[in-house]
């Protein structure tokens, strides 16, 4: 597992982005078609497929952005980094990355702050971290962006936390709530992401604000990329000719439970 950060800073992405949401379910069904279902994922896998129309590698057209690199070279080097399928990184899916009460994300206001209040039978209490399309379905956050909101992904920095109205002490000073995860289970519930432990029954409603990434990998052990001209690659832009034409990421979540 790694907290490399997918460069979004490639210059030559194609639309459209396809993205999929996709769960497994167990379907059984008898002679008189009464069916039993069983649901295999709490949370959807997500997939994106990314197109490069162009991937520039030529030495005088290096990106800052990228440490100095071509976009070529930096997603080469990247994709090799990550060895394949093997290793798990961090993706910041600009259209849903953001968790917050009274700002618009990218024009798009259903974006939910509400966070539950959840508690094991001992006088424990927790709010998973999540974040909601339009308020029906609430998905588990592993990662909290760091480079957006000022903070680590795993400590609770650049993650805020409202009880009732009133913002409460989270990191550095871990009085109100200290940040875990991924992963909680407790009696009657299980939840896949980071979430807030209390130290005391905060006050409903719980409301918070963040930035997130989502935790992915590559989808193939194998990814083509095709010189159509001189020091000028692609991935399955208008000038592909051979290959698989794409580069796919799928959602790659683990747990400390």
């Amino acid at each position: 597992m790694s907290n490399a950060v997918y460069p979004n800073a490639l210059r030559g992405i194609a639309w459209p982005i396809m993205k999929s949401a996709s769960f497994d379910t167990l379907v059984q069904s008898s002679a008189s078609k009464i069916e039993s279902r069983i649901a295999q994922t709490r949370n959807p896998v997500w997939n994106w497929t990314l197109i490069y129309n162009y991937l520039k590698d030529r030495p005088y057209d290096l990106v800052p952005s990228l440490g100095g690199y071509t976009d070529y070279a930096f997603l080469q080097d990247f994709y090799n980094s990550r060895q394949g399928r093997f290793d798990d990184f961090l993706f910041d899916d600009v259209t849903r990355d953001f968790v917050g009460p009274g700002l618009l994300q990218n024009n798009n206001p259903n974006l939910q702050a509400q966070l539950q209040l959840v508690n094991d039978g001992a006088g424990n209490y927790y709010s998973p971290i999540q974040y909601s399309y339009a308020g029906g379905f609430y998905e588990d956050v592993t990662d909290i962006n760091p480079l957006a909101s000022g903070g680590s992904t795993t400590s609770g920095q650049g993650l805020s936390i409202w009880a009732n109205g009133s913002l409460q002490r989270g990191y550095p000073t871990f009085a109100d709530y200290t940040v875990g995860g991924p992963g909680l289970a407790i009696p009657g519930n299980s939840f896949l992401g980071l979430y807030a432990k209390w130290a005391a029954q905060p006050t409903p409603p719980i409301t918070a604000q963040f930035f997130f990434y989502y935790r992915v990998r590559f989808d193939m052990d194998v990814a083509d990329f095709e010189e159509f001209l001189y020091q000028v690659w692609t991935s399955g832009g208008p000038d592909t000719r051979n290959g698989a034409g794409y580069l796919k990421l799928i959602s790659a979540r683990t747990s400390s439970i």
